[in-house]
């Protein structure tokens, strides 16, 4: 079977970046900032320093970790219909989250996100067939800031089945947050892995204390953690590309030591967060050609070490479904998906991962489906060489009649659903913007997510409610 794929680094390029990385765990070391991660360090015999937080990490116990990480990792929906196995034989994609703002694809306004924001886009990802599981976005600006994520994780297990991927940053949330998912898919957690987050680390070279807690008590509780470090080259990340991608591969492993010491055997993902600053104002470029060799080294680094993986995908630096949107989506996501990546962040965001579009969900779930189609695994033997008909039909002849132009009309070319093909007059002076968003709009008149039970609906207004109540 034939398969699309490219590779950038050789055998003795990955060792290098393998030496170079170790170096920087020994001599360097690693902050993690709360003393309960250095006590599971400690036990596990990590060489730590109490007084500083921080840990020197050798190869014998980065190798010991990496052997009880498990190479594929089921993300269980709310329904086992849209259950997903990252590290299978599919690739896995998700929305882009979370961002701030709401575009009009049509005026070009951008505002505040919303609750209603958040319930309308979570319903179009789960009507989008290409969006395996969410990341919810936008962030809901009109909920009180003490519930914000409760109100957010709510908010999308009413509108959708599919899987969900966020992050939860303080150890507090994780109870009433697990408490939402638990009775939402009417199992544990360990059981059905409903919910999954997202740990970032901070570059350079440190874990921020309160995820950090957060994520210890989240493996004992069946939660697969994407360990996702973020530096970006010229600011937090050195300016070269090899550079940047060392000291993630290094807070990468060191987040692997740390839950694989705390709780051996939990799902664990290489997430790849990693990216360039813009060196005129230091902001965050989400899509340029630098950040698909990024993805390249980390996700051949992550295979390096056996493990499964998440790479930055879709994200665009444009401000609308444009060109520009298009261009450094389509580039970046093909990139990551031909270089091995087992799972996407995909769809919907523009301008850094700050606004979501409903047209740029629309077109992006496009971009997925031709993505899966250089993907496929394609024979090539007698059946798809088809001989015959080219010996039959000879010279000058054509082969519209041949019965396997019927049988493989419907398997050998991708169908987009949203991107055009057809005359011109069809389309003439109908921008396709403006197409997709009314084409998410008639998606979210139409499509129907199974409600929750109403006992399942008061019981998370109930865990809302407490949490706004507690003692301050």
């Amino acid at each position: 079977m034939a398969r699309a794929r490219i590779t950038y680094l050789s055998d003795a390029e990955k060792e290098f970046v393998h030496e170079k990385t170790l170096a920087v765990l020994e001599r360097v070391g690693v902050a993690y900032n709360t003393p309960k991660a250095i006590d599971v360090l400690e036990a596990g015999g990590v060489r730590v320093d109490r007084e500083t937080l921080t840990a020197h990490l050798t190869w014998d116990v980065i190798e010991a970790a990496l052997a009880t990480v498990p190479r594929t990792v089921l993300l269980a929906g709310r329904e086992a219909s849209r259950d997903c196995v990252l590290g299978g034989d599919r690739l896995i994609t998700t929305s882009d989250g979370m961002t701030t703002y709401m575009l009009d694809d049509v005026t070009g306004e951008r505002r505040d996100g919303t609750i209603a924001d958040l319930a309308d886009v979570t319903r179009l990802c789960d009507g989008l067939d290409e969006i395996d599981t969410l990341w919810p976005s936008p962030n809901p600006g009109d909920a009180p800031a003490d519930v914000v994520p409760l109100v957010t994780q709510a908010t999308v297990v009413r509108n959708s089945t599919k899987h969900v991927q966020d992050e939860v940053r303080t150890p507090e949330m994780v109870e009433p947050i697990l408490d939402i998912y638990e009775a939402a898919c009417g199992a544990p957690l360990t059981e059905r892995p409903y919910f999954s987050v997202t740990n970032c680390t901070i570059a350079p070279l440190q874990h921020d204390a309160e995820m950090t807690e957060a994520g210890l008590k989240l493996v004992d509780r069946g939660v697969p953690i994407f360990v996702l470090p973020m530096p970006q080259a010229g600011t937090t990340g050195p300016m070269t590309l090899l550079g940047t991608c060392i000291v993630n591969m290094a807070e990468l492993l060191s987040g692997i030591v740390l839950y694989q010491l705390a709780h051996p055997g939990c799902a664990l993902v290489s997430g790849v967060g990693s990216a360039v600053a813009d060196m005129r104002s230091g902001g965050y470029i989400a899509s340029s050609p630098e950040i698909g060799l990024i993805n390249l080294i980390c996700l051949e680094m992550s295979r390096f070490y056996g493990l499964p993986t998440q790479a930055t995908g879709m994200s665009a630096d444009a401000k609308a479904a444009d060109f520009q949107a298009g261009s450094e989506g389509g580039m970046t996501a093909l990139v990551a998906a031909l270089g091995g990546a087992d799972s996407l962040i995909a769809s919907g965001g523009l301008d850094g991962v700050q606004i979501s579009s409903f047209a740029k969900y629309v077109l992006d779930n496009d971009q997925i489906g031709a993505l899966r189609r250089y993907l496929r695994e394609d024979p090539i033997d007698e059946t798809t060489a088809l001989m015959d008909d080219i010996m039959e039909v000879g010279i000058g002849g054509h082969f519209l009649g041949r019965r396997s132009t019927r049988r493989f009309s419907r398997t050998e070319v991708w169908r987009p659903q949203a991107f055009r093909r057809g005359t011109f007059e069809e389309f003439a002076g109908r921008p396709l913007a403006h197409e997709a968003a009314a084409r998410a709009r008639r998606i979210l008149a139409e499509h129907e997510v199974p409600p929750l039970p109403e006992d399942v609906d008061r019981h998370i207004d109930g865990v809302i409610a407490d949490w706004a109540a507690r003692p301050a």
